[in-house]
């Protein structure tokens, strides 16, 4: 089974192999369906015309637990400085990542997987036991199918990478389009809530993927935004009704853990016009914000 050569035991690469693939050297590796992100595989950015001012920021004491972030990856520099502003304010354990299901894929009302994403800055893993336990709360098989070309998730998992190397990740799909089934959102709201007591939010993010007004005109999309900003003027359990998102289950979710003490802080409300320069009859509007205790 081994040469022998000076004393010292060489042993055959198949072995060494087994040994890993086994777990019989403790150094067994996760499995589950790996992902190729855009920056791994080399894929171009969009070329921003213009970079929205900060509006504002969070006390720099403050807990940052949860908030919206657009998955659209023409607003880049904005998603880059959101995160950037959270590992600036704090570590993260997992990120619990609810996204619209796009493209008609989930066979299921919520979708969730074991998966590896690799991106130019390392690897990223599915928080397994979290992941599991959540499946099976809301009784659900896992939806593999969904994830490869899910840009609501794989959008911003290099980013996730690159400032939270060591954050793991639960990912959940839905279906954001309105009208919202208030029965499934709270579902998810009461599998979620272990996650998000005051003391688990020390340890876990709540990151709401979506992007807000669709395919208007800048008249149409501003009057959407200023319904939308409400809830973030004034985020409580009711006020989330005013968001017009894709993503109307996660802000929901959101919604059911705020507090009293809850504040938000919008660091950047721009729209797909005013970041490219095009389509100014098809925009999309993107609200990057903070909520913190």
């Amino acid at each position: 089974m081994y040469i022998r050569r000076n004393k010292i035991l060489i042993f055959p690469l198949a072995l060494i192999v087994l040994f890993v693939d086994s777990g019989i050297c403790g150094c067994k590796k996760q499995e589950g369906q790996l992902i190729k992100t855009w920056d791994y595989l080399g894929e171009p950015v969009p070329i921003q015309v213009s970079w929205p001012d900060i509006e504002a920021l969070p006390p720099k004491k403050a807990l940052v637990w949860g908030g919206t972030v657009s998955h659209h990856l023409l607003a880049d520099k904005q998603i880059d400085r959101w995160f950037y502003e959270i590992a600036q304010n704090r570590k993260v354990e997992t990120f619990f990542i609810i996204s619209p299901s796009h493209y008609g894929l989930s066979t299921q009302e919520w979708s969730l997987d074991d998966c590896i994403w690799q991106t130019k800055s390392g690897m990223v893993y599915t928080n397994q036991k979290e992941e599991k336990a959540l499946a099976e709360k809301l009784g659900v098989q896992y939806d593999s199918q969904v994830f490869p070309d899910e840009h609501g998730i794989n959008t911003l998992i290099p980013y996730i990478s690159r400032y939270f190397p060591k954050a793991r990740v639960c990912v959940i799909t839905v279906y954001g389009e309105p009208p919202l089934n208030q029965k499934n959102a709270q579902k998810l709201a009461d599998a979620l809530q272990p996650y998000f007591t005051q003391k688990e939010k020390k340890k876990n993010f709540l990151l709401i993927s979506t992007d807000f007004a669709h395919h208007g005109n800048l008249e149409g999309t501003e009057f959407k935004d200023k319904r939308s900003r409400e809830f973030f003027n004034n985020p409580s359990d009711s006020s989330w009704v005013f968001c017009g998102c894709d993503n109307r289950p996660g802000v929901y979710v959101l919604s059911r853990f705020l507090t009293k003490q809850t504040k938000s802080a919008v660091l950047f409300h721009t729209n797909s016009y005013e970041l490219s320069g095009f389509d100014e009859d098809d925009i999309t509007s993107y609200f990057f914000s903070f909520f913190y205790d």
